[in-house]
């Protein structure tokens, strides 16, 4: 199927040029803007030859993984649709969206760059709890002081980390953010409080409140903030603004919010969190959980998983623990469980090494690569997932199994649950495990059959697999090492177009990992596809949904057929620019054939400078 033809098919399935609003593309991605996704037929898209994956967002986005050839396939997609004027490369972040799809990707991006805070605290209190019931620590030496300061910091100073990213994403000054979060912690404040129960600021009442902790108070204070800076910055000339701005706008929010917006905010706050424990004090709770833990892969799916991180944090801020993680935990049992069952029966090798990897990381618990690379393309696996989470979530409710903190699991948030319900922890994850994978080897699945692998597209070029040596890849980027699976994109956490690492820059700078040509440099500037002289075909993705920007604060110094060598400056980009609209510069470098590798050996340095050793590839020797 050539280019022309593959466009074809994408439209029909895509719901035909009726259902078509808007197309462009990225790197990767052919992304189409829908009037509905209902009519898409995503199964049959992914089936599609040369389609590495699909993702639906929300209800009207549909991105099309297609790999190198996306360009080509995007100038063969345009002229079968009649569109008007700039909607045939609108950006589809301006597609409407509704109010719920909106209020999720809100609270994914304002809590996901918060997410180390939040799991290095719950599991190092864990680890101070398991300290103590072996009485290795006495609560009353210098050392559990010094421990518990240390895990209370994440948890009490939360509203500072949460203040940065709603600054982000609501397009004010984050800095001014981080400052409203500090007012509200401060202890001459706390002290003010204390001492009287009403305050007063030129008359306006302060109602006496503590927001240590504490989740929703800040981020509509944030959202008010935003307003209040727009506001300002219209009212007043240009050359007056660095300095007044960030006056006016904290002393006019600054009060509206501690005797307004901060104390509903709590109230709501603490409402919720009494609604869950009260919850969890009556009989419906194990309702609740085989509902959470059957459910948890849908929510995934949908994206709705992420409205549970405030209820989680609130109740922990309220009282001390949570119910939830370990509903979810069991979901991610199950997972695991059902994907091992999936190792051992399936019969094709490049699928098995794919399922491995997936069964490995659920296990730790990180489900993504399981869920989008193996429970979704099988589907009929959803089944033993969905009943033994069930199960295992029933199990946790009843036994009202808490957690410390916040993180995954089953292994790697076992700190965070050690306390008197720990053994019903490891019961009812094991519980969820074992009976998925049983249940999947009961149900069965229909394998895939190894000639039907499509091979990932890569530049159009085709390369003998006989012909691939050994690779080394060095870095592209200075900066901060970050698992794929960690990253907050799903075509990239699922290795939809392929493996590799992600890289959070500590430096505006592309570099060439190799020595080869520049296969692939967009319009948009914000990746590369390159591909060495032995045939490793590398993208360098700078950031994420950074097509979005159009260019805006990237600077590239090659063009497309340019010879390189490594070492040498390919791209430049401003990363405050891009951070302070809004977008993650987290930076992943992919192999996209990785299918011709055998193995890829990852670096296990923590930070790296461009020209260190990255990747090493183990070429195909079948």
């Amino acid at each position: 199927m050539n280019d022309a033809q593959l466009a074809k098919e994408i439209l029909r399935l895509s719901g035909g040029e009726s259902n078509i609003t808007a197309v462009t593309h990225c790197m990767t991605r052919l992304r189409l803007s829908v009037k509905d996704n209902g009519n898409v037929k995503k199964s049959e898209l992914e089936n599609l030859p040369g389609v590495l994956g699909v993702n639906q967002v929300g209800s009207n986005q549909l991105q099309v993984i297609l790999g190198g050839k996306v360009k080509s396939v995007h100038e063969a997609f345009v002229p079968l649709v009649k569109l008007q004027g700039n909607n045939l490369n609108s950006s589809d972040s301006q597609a409407k969206t509704n109010i719920f799809n909106r209020f999720l990707e809100t609270v994914s991006s304002i809590f996901s760059p918060v997410l180390p805070v939040i799991i290095g605290a719950g599991l190092l209190k864990g680890v101070l709890f398991a300290l103590m019931f072996a009485n290795l620590v006495q609560p009353e030496s210098e050392l559990f002081g010094f421990l518990n300061i240390f895990s209370d910091a994440g948890f009490y100073f939360l509203p500072i980390f949460l203040a940065y990213s709603s600054g982000i994403r609501f397009k004010c000054n984050p800095y001014l953010a981080g400052m409203l979060a500090g007012i509200m912690l401060h202890p001459n404040l706390i002290a003010m409080m204390g001492a009287s129960t009403t305050l007063r600021f030129l008359g306006i009442p302060i109602i006496s409140m503590s927001y240590g902790s504490s989740v929703i108070p800040i981020i509509f204070g944030v959202l008010f903030m935003s307003y209040v800076e727009k506001f300002v910055n219209k009212i007043l000339p240009a050359i007056l603004r660095t300095v007044f701005v960030p006056l006016l706008t904290m002393l006019i929010t600054a009060p509206i919010v501690l005797a307004t917006i901060g104390p509903l905010g709590k109230i709501l706050g603490d409402a919720i969190g009494a609604g869950i424990m009260a919850l969890y004090m009556s009989p419906f709770r194990v309702v609740a959980g085989v509902l959470i833990g059957a459910g948890m892969p849908f929510l995934v799916m949908a994206g709705m998983h992420t409205g549970l991180g405030p209820v989680m944090l609130q109740t922990i801020a309220k009282y001390g623990k949570d119910y939830i993680l370990g509903l979810q935990v069991a979901s991610n049992s199950a997972q695991a469980g059902s994907a091992w069952a999936v190792y051992f029966r399936t019969k094709n090798r490049k699928f098995k090494s794919l399922v491995n990897a997936a069964a490995v990381s659920a296990t730790l618990g990180i489900t993504e690569p399981a869920l989008f690379g193996v429970h979704l393309r099988l589907k009929k696996t959803l089944i033993p997932v969905c009943i033994g989470g069930g199960i295992g979530g029933g199990i946790a409710a009843f036994f009202k199994v808490e957690s410390l903190g916040v993180a995954t699991g089953p292994i790697i948030g076992l700190p965070l649950f050690l306390g008197p319900t720990f053994v019903w922890y490891v019961i009812s994850f094991m519980i969820a495990f074992v009976v998925a994978f049983i249940l999947t080897n009961i149900l069965g699945f229909e394998d895939i059959p190894e000639e039907t692998e499509d091979t990932p597209a890569g530049s159009g070029e085709s390369i003998s697999v006989n012909t691939l040596v050994d690779q080394e890849v060095f870095s592209p980027l200075s900066g901060e090492i970050i698992k794929l699976e960690d990253v907050n994109d799903k075509v990239f956490s699922a290795k939809m177009m392929g493996d590799g690492i992600a890289i959070r820059p500590s430096e505006g700078k592309v570099f060439a990992p190799f020595d080869g040509v520049v296969e692939a440099a967009f319009e948009t500037k914000h990746a590369l596809g390159l591909k060495s002289h032995d045939g490793c075909e590398v993208v360098v993705h700078v950031g994420l949904d950074t097509v979005e920007l159009k260019g805006k604060g990237f600077h590239v110094h090659v063009k497309q057929g340019d010879a390189i060598a490594k070492g040498d400056l390919l791209l430049e980009f401003n990363m405050d620019e891009i951070t302070q609209a809004g977008y993650d510069i987290i930076t992943p470098v992919l192999i996209t054939n990785t299918h011709m590798y055998d193995s890829i050996d990852k670096t296990t340095q923590k930070q790296v400078k461009f020209g260190d050793s990255l990747l090493k590839l183990a070429a195909n020797k079948g």
